[in-house]
């Protein structure tokens, strides 16, 4: 997309009169979570466009023409803010007339991507991705989910103040479903055997184990661009989840299994999806499964990884 920005720029200025907008307030989301947070509040007033199609990988995603002619003829946009979507930030920034924006990494307290033991290349160096990242995937603490559905509401009223009694309900329903996930979670935490969590995969939870005290390993970092481990990350994972004695390995979704099923079979234990949200498969999308119905799978998963 950036080598094809200028060329596309020309294609938005020419095509935007012969788009009609929407009816009623308009939200253009980058990816699902933040498609979900508008939605969300929202409710069934105005209307919620997802760019990121369902399914795909969130990281190499390039808008269209079509994408940006959206995005400029909408009232609010909708994105993460962290290194998968920088290029929301440059089409506002080329807009003479840009529409509201609101990124969740703006909305709470970030954490630099960690280098945890065992993320090492073959040369048996770590992975250098992460010394200049910051990890973007603020929603999968709930609690920080939670301040941004709140901080998110308060930018929509101010767009859009005759529907405020409808934003603000729907809001603080949402922030209560997410809630009750947190206290869950919680609940599954203190009551365990074990505190730590084991992938065989990118690692885009930090957040989510810093807010409940766990430990985790990983083959990446969070926004890694490598899809397989080295033989001695996979050789040091098989180790820790024998050292461990753990139940199971953990994938996220939309991930190969392969090197879990590797893993697990070597340590004689089962393998898990844990679902970060970053995208949902189509299937989810058309169902319509939101924040806490997605995050709330994760339940069973996390009681058999620690106990």
């Amino acid at each position: 997309m950036r080598k094809l920005l200028p060329v596309i720029l020309v294609f938005l200025a020419v095509s935007c009169a012969a788009e009609e907008s929407s009816e009623g307030f308009s939200v253009v989301a980058s990816d699902f979570p933040s498609y979900d947070a508008a939605r969300a509040i929202l409710g069934g007033k105005g209307g919620v466009t997802m760019l990121l199609p369902p399914g795909t990988e969130s990281h190499s995603y390039d808008p269209n023409p079509r994408d940006m002619i959206k995005i400029a003829e909408c009232d609010l946009v909708v994105y993460t803010g962290g290194a998968s979507d920088e290029w929301v930030r440059t089409i506002l920034s080329s807009l003479d007339s840009p529409p509201a924006s609101f990124a969740l990494t703006d909305q709470v307290q970030l954490l630099w991507e960690e280098q945890k033991e065992g993320m090492e290349t073959e040369d048996g160096h770590q992975h250098d991705h992460s010394e200049h990242e910051i990890d973007e995937h603020v929603w999968t603490s709930p609690v920080n989910e939670a301040v941004i559905i709140r901080n998110l509401s308060d930018v929509i009223v101010s767009l859009d103040p005759m529907n405020e009694d409808i934003y603000r309900s729907n809001a603080e329903e949402y922030i209560a479903r997410i809630m009750e996930l947190d206290a869950e979670f919680r609940s599954i935490v203190e009551n365990s055997e074990r505190n730590t969590l084991i992938f065989a995969s990118r690692f885009p939870l930090l957040y989510f184990v810093r807010e409940y005290g766990l430990d985790y390993y990983a083959a990446f970092p969070g926004c890694a661009e490598e899809s397989e481990p080295s033989a001695r990350t996979v050789a040091f994972l098989i180790d820790k989840a024998k050292e461990l004695e753990v139940p199971c390995i953990l994938t996220i979704e939309l991930s190969s299994e392969l090197i879990a099923r590797t893993i697990a079979e070597e340590a004689g234990c089962d393998v898990r999806v844990f679902n970060t949200l970053h995208n949902v498969t189509a299937s989810d999308f058309r169902s319509g499964k939101d924040y806490p119905e997605l995050m709330g799978e994760n339940i069973e998963v996390l009681k058999e990884a620690l106990n």
